[in-house]
């Protein structure tokens, strides 16, 4: 009895490997080609397994794809348990806060996993609409709502001129989108991806300097 139970854990810890290795190589193959120009055929070889393997931990492809976007959404998920905008207030000047909150962002930029996904989105993003439901309203919206919530509570203490907090916050989020997108599709290939992080981290420390100049109580 104690070897089967041993056997059947052996079993499914090898079966879970190998989906993570099958979704692993995914990423990199619809990173690198898109997802129309990859086939399960290639996911499979890559893999070293036979392509009927596949589908005893995916239905098909675009499985593959949806436990991907998945993937990214648990990634991107909000924590409850992370430290509230108030205790950051108290913790930060404003521009160190500014800095702060988007420097969780930046250090997911650095996971290869997350980068290569995000690259994927990127190419995918007119022709998935889960992909594009996840950059819509798990991303962008909810990005939009943090930053008027930031630029609200620190007119609240008094740090910053009193000004409409979603305009504040449109403008200071749209130059981050248009950094995101000069960072995983103007400039991807050109150079190494650690040089393309760190002058999008120059870029943005600049751009929160300039806004924080522009609004701060004199």
């Amino acid at each position: 009895m104690k070897s089967s139970t041993k056997d059947k854990k052996t079993n499914e810890k090898k079966k879970k490997g190998t989906k993570e290795r099958i979704r692993d190589v995914a990423i990199d193959l619809f990173s690198q080609k898109g997802y129309n120009a990859v086939s399960i055929r290639d996911i499979a070889r890559l893999v070293n397994i036979h392509e009927s393997s596949i589908y005893n931990h995916f239905k098909g492809k675009e499985d593959i794809m949806d436990h991907i976007i998945e993937f990214l959404i648990d990634e991107f998920r909000y924590d409850p348990n992370e430290i509230s905008l108030d205790d950051l207030l108290d913790q930060y000047d404003p521009e160190m806060l500014l800095n702060n909150a988007i420097r969780p962002m930046i250090e997911q930029l650095k996971v290869p996993h997350i980068r290569k996904i995000l690259r994927l989105m990127c190419i995918e993003l007119y022709q998935n609409v889960k992909f594009l439901d996840f950059f819509k309203n798990q991303f962008m919206k909810p990005s939009y709502i943090f930053w008027n919530q930031i630029f609200q509570k620190m007119m609240n203490k008094g740090y910053i001129m009193e000004y409409d907090a979603k305009i504040l916050a449109d403008e200071f989020f749209n130059y981050c989108i248009y950094l995101f997108f000069e960072c995983f599709i103007l400039n991807y290939n050109e150079t190494s991806y650690e040089l393309l992080i760190d002058d999008l981290i120059n870029k943005l420390s600049r751009h929160v300097k300039y806004i924080f100049d522009m609004i701060k109580n004199k």
